[in-house]
């Protein structure tokens, strides 16, 4: 039996498509690929890292954070981060993110620390990544300074600068009611 051969999407395909359902997909290459819900430490995190946003860029109107923010990396590949904070008025994607957080989850976390890392990088807009591991408590902090990005890893009970939020940012208030 022959079997239908893939067909690829663009970015602009992909935003008019509905397949009818509640699943929510990434574009790769133009291949769509399927989301797994998050679980409860995931939203619980997301939860907690918005509300530190909000907060956080009261004093940079309008910038604020986007959940489940779509970004558009080449004409056949766009990521959908956790949270991408964006100073530009409300849109289908985000065209210019300043920050993005991705909350690692044990079948996201290859991915979001591969390739889409490395797209974000590439991102000019981009100053700031999180990445918030769901299973413990770990964050890995992008900061873009010039050419170069500075990475620092925390875990416990630490403390980091944001250089988006201009605050301390206690691992305490990120990982929240949410077990770890």
């Amino acid at each position: 039996m022959a079997e239908q051969a893939l067909r690829l999407m663009t970015v602009d395909e992909f935003l008019a498509w509905d397949d009818g359902t509640d699943v929510r997909y990434e574009l790769s290459a133009g291949a769509l690929w399927a989301m797994a819900p998050p679980d409860a430490p995931h939203r619980i995190i997301v939860a907690n890292i918005t509300t530190l946003l909000h907060v956080g860029l009261k004093q940079r109107k309008p910038c604020r954070p986007e959940n489940e923010a779509g970004m558009r990396i080449s004409e056949q590949t766009m990521w959908q981060a956790d949270i991408a904070v964006t100073c530009h008025p409300p849109a289908r994607e985000i065209a210019t993110p300043l920050m993005i957080v991705e909350v690692l989850s044990p079948s996201t976390r290859m991915h979001d620390l591969g390739r889409k890392l490395v797209d974000y990088r590439t991102l000019p807009s981009v100053q700031e990544i999180w990445l918030v591991d769901s299973e413990r408590r770990w964050v890995q902090v992008w900061g873009r300074d010039g050419d170069r990005w500075i990475v620092r890893d925390l875990v416990g009970g630490a403390v980091f600068a944001s250089g988006t939020l201009a605050a301390e940012v206690p691992l305490d208030q990120v990982y929240a009611n949410s077990g770890l």
